[in-house]
């Protein structure tokens, strides 16, 4: 089973720059879209034009045409448990799974309640099948589904911070050590509807929403969260062939663990602005975030993959990497070749910090050297 995996996506009805053909640096990288069994996104906006805005640092929405528009650039299957799921409330939601339903996109993550957003979305694909989760510990406040609540799929985390007095008073403003932890009667769930999965199923591929952006965190504590690389492996150890991260907003670490693929951040595909959105939202302005507005758009943000992940082999799932650059306006581009090696190079060395065994071919192969 072939899949084609990105990061987030943000569509709002733009007209996209053709691909060509074949394609050059700075021609437009949606054709890397087409080619696997199944493409795969984290849908990053709730798409509606109606709700009440959530209270929020940043509430986006797009219009409902956004999923035709998916449809049309490729995506077969999209995950819906992420921090925007309902920055217009559960009706912006649900216009949104009627919306992907009516375009023909399938999706996870969103439900009437928690046993509807923890459901897997089961995908036939050739002569086999694909078990799809959407979870996300990147969580608002009151956005995670309840026995009675509409929401989306959560495992939660727990946080506790260290600091040394005396090395404070000598070095004042350093932030403190953040110690953190995946809730344990989430993962447990989260843990018992995998292995159920696993055993209906060829395939289980996992999306979570996870991490912290690369503006957000020290880079002494980076660039993974404490509870990322525990939580991942007990997921593959209950059955997950596929771990798919996304929220950074940049590219983080792949590794190999058992008999599956963990991509702890997947980065950015496609990130149209929106309602909520804009060049003048990410204007600098009073108030404790204002120094992070401009640097959600700088730097890692426009350096990304699109994920050829092979599910099946003998050996584990495999993994290919196509670099790709995001333009001024946040649309994927190809890459200029010494930003595709960079791209690859930074993967490579991230890895290697988990696995000193990862190898990154020139032509963007991961493995492990034996």
């Amino acid at each position: 089973m072939d899949l084609i995996v990105v990061g987030d996506v943000v569509v709002s009805g733009w007209t996209r720059r053709p691909a060509g053909d074949p394609p050059m640096p700075g021609d437009s990288a949606f054709g890397l879209l087409r080619g696997g069994d199944l493409t795969i996104g984290n849908l990053e906006v709730p798409f509606t034009g109606r709700g009440q805005r959530a209270e929020k640092l940043v509430a986006m929405r797009a219009p409902l045409s956004g999923a035709e528009e998916l449809a049309a650039l490729g995506f077969d299957l999209v995950s819906l448990a992420m921090n925007h799921a309902l920055d217009f409330g559960a009706d912006g939601m649900r216009d949104t799974v009627e919306a992907l339903d009516a375009a023909g996109v399938l999706h996870a993550g969103f439900g009437e309640s928690i046993t509807e957003a923890t459901r897997a979305r089961v995908v036939p694909v050739g002569g086999d099948t694909l078990a799809f989760f959407s979870f996300c510990s990147a969580l608002p406040s009151g956005f995670d589904a309840t026995a009675d609540r509409p929401g989306i799929a959560p495992i939660r985390v727990r946080q506790s911070f260290e600091y040394d007095s005396g090395f404070l008073a000598e070095t004042p403003g350093t932030p403190p050590f953040v110690h953190s932890s995946a809730y344990e009667p989430d993962v447990r769930l989260a843990e018992e509807l995998i292995r159920e999965a696993r055993r209906a199923n060829d395939h289980v591929a996992v999306a979570l929403h996870w991490g912290v952006p690369h503006c957000y965190l020290p880079a002494a504590q980076g660039p993974l969260a404490r509870y990322q690389q525990p939580l991942a492996r007990r997921l593959v150890d209950a059955g997950a062939d596929l771990v798919i991260g996304h929220h950074p907003h940049c590219l983080h670490p792949v590794e190999f663990y058992g008999n599956g693929l963990i991509l702890y951040s997947t980065g950015n595909f496609v990130f149209d602005w929106c309602d909520g959105w804009n060049a003048e939202s990410m204007v600098p302005r009073a108030g404790a975030y204002a120094p992070y507005a401009p640097a959600l758009v700088q730097g890692p943000w426009f350096e990304s993959a699109v994920f050829r992940v092979r599910l099946g082999g003998a050996d584990g799932p495999e993994l290919r990497l196509d670099p790709i650059e995001l333009d001024s306006d946040s649309q994927p581009i190809m890459p200029r070749p010494e930003a595709a090696a960079s791209i690859l190079a930074q993967v490579a060395a991230m890895s290697k910090a988990l696995d000193p065994s990862i190898v990154v071919d020139d032509d963007g192969t991961v493995r492990r050297h034996r």
